[in-house]
């Protein structure tokens, strides 16, 4: 019986440890998109939210609209790399995580 509880201890241990995991992946994830030749750089998160903004000399040309038009397009670039990366990331833990909660190992008593 003790080494049934242990099973289950553990088992219950690594699926915790892969929850840390993708939860850590997810909120360190980041990606960068650029606009305007470079004069336009934007850093979002993981939900694709603006963290950070950098505008170069000559940004936009001096147009408030093209600035627009360049910080938005950046940013988009940006937000579609971050959710491809984060689907890469989910999938993975998905994958992981099944095998964790598989039948053949809740049984391994």
């Amino acid at each position: 019986m003790n080494s049934e509880m242990d099973a289950v201890a553990d088992r219950a241990q690594r699926q915790l440890g892969a929850l840390e995991d993708v939860h850590a992946k997810l909120t360190a994830l980041r990606a960068e998109g650029t606009g305007d030749q470079g004069r336009v750089r934007v850093l979002v998160n993981g939900n694709g939210s603006l963290v950070d903004l950098e505008l170069g000399p000559g940004a936009g040309g001096g147009k408030g609209s093209r600035l627009a038009d360049e910080i938005v397009g950046a940013a988009i670039r940006a937000a579609t790399d971050v959710f491809t990366r984060r689907a890469e990331i989910m999938q993975d833990f998905c994958d992981d995580f099944a095998a964790l909660t598989e039948p053949a190992a809740i049984s391994e008593r």
